[in-house]
């Protein structure tokens, strides 16, 4: 990947952060973070397979949570702990951090 990839890879931590702090919700997350991997545009197939497979579960955690036909209590706030601590780990092992040389 070049460098311009990871650092727009890196800055999904930052989004992951705002989520984090209630700065924005999860559905802006789940919009945010798949709008930085499409502008990355990736080519290698495990690097986007292995983002797609993290982030379907992350959007369907979102679903559960806003959309009108999800049954109450369906969500699950452990797993979207987990999910969220995925993508970290993924983030790190493709990304470079924004304030990275």
């Amino acid at each position: 990947m070049e460098d311009y990839q990871r650092v727009l890879i890196g800055r999904m931590v930052e989004r992951i952060d705002l989520y984090d702090s209630d700065e924005i919700p999860l559905p802006k997350l789940a919009e945010d973070l798949r709008g930085l991997f499409e502008a990355a545009d990736p080519r290698g197939l495990s690097i986007r397979d292995s983002f797609e497979d993290i982030w379907a579960e992350l959007d369907a955690e979102s679903e559960l949570r806003t959309e009108p036909w999800a049954p109450p209590g369906l969500a699950d706030d452990a797993h979207l702990r987990e999910i969220l601590r995925r993508l970290r780990t993924w983030i790190e092992w493709h990304g470079l951090a924004p304030s990275d040389p």
